[in-house]
């Protein structure tokens, strides 16, 4: 029982640092107990322990943010990365090809986060900010990572939804059935408002193990401009699936 009560309070710790995001960076302990159901008792212990390791900073309002020391671990994490080594490189060429931010996304813990940004010289605000969750039934990135899902995983990711709206479930099988075809999707405001986004599969020589994406602003990306930054990003895409796999030869 101890071991038990011991991982279930670990699990509730690493969920009050997750629900910190680039949108949410101050949240009181309210915030905290309400975003992760976590009972607000409970919640000022898990505060004050984090506190207590320099994780967690507060202010006189009683708001917390993340610390500084936080930054290090999200280096290390982002150096242990080799996907992000490897494909950082190609990213920016494509920058320079399409004049559009560009981003690499993974599956973490059955969740599409995006993992790498390279700015464009253009300002872009969206919901594409490392660290950031995306939504596995909508947009292009979640798409692409869905199609690249074994069949019988990719129901277990859609149980969920099956189980709410089977309609929808079957609808989304079909399209992850049809991107894994072509290895690409696109999407108009599935997720932000004003914006268009092509993905294509990175492949590791066995199965989808990212998405890159470029997310465009509708008025720089009509009809005429989207197929050619869809051929682009495939042919990034392909770019670092051929060197994740050189590297592995090597």
């Amino acid at each position: 029982m101890a071991a038990a009560s011991g991982a279930e309070g670990a699990r509730r710790v690493l969920a009050v640092l997750q629900a910190f995001s680039p949108r949410h960076h101050t949240l009181t302990a309210r915030d905290l107990a309400e975003s992760t159901g976590i009972p607000l008792p409970s919640m000022y212990r898990y505060i004050a322990l984090l506190r207590e390791t320099g994780l967690l900073v507060g202010d006189e309002r009683g708001a917390y943010h993340l610390s500084a020391r936080l930054i290090s671990l999200a280096r290390a994490a982002e150096a242990a990365e080799s996907i992000i080594e490897v494909a950082d490189p190609v990213m920016r060429d494509l920058v320079r090809e399409c004049g559009e931010t560009v981003i690499l996304v993974q599956l973490v813990a059955r969740v599409p986060v995006c993992v790498h940004r390279v700015e464009s010289a253009h300002h872009f605000r969206a919901t594409f900010e490392p660290g950031e969750q995306l939504p596995i039934d909508r947009g292009a990135s979640g798409r692409v990572l869905l199609a690249g899902l074994p069949p019988q995983l990719r129901r277990d990711y859609l149980a969920p939804l099956a189980e709410a709206d089977p309609q929808a479930a079957a609808r989304l099988e079909r399209i992850a059935a049809e991107t894994a075809e072509r290895g690409w999707a696109v999407s108009e405001e599935e997720i932000d408002r004003g914006v268009w986004a092509a993905s294509a599969a990175v492949t590791d020589g066995r199965s989808t193990v990212a998405a890159l994406t470029v997310p465009s602003p509708l008025v720089r990306s009509p009809a005429s401009i989207q197929e050619r930054l869809l051929s682009q990003v495939c042919r990034a895409a392909q770019q670092v699936s051929d060197l994740l796999r050189d590297a592995e030869r090597s």
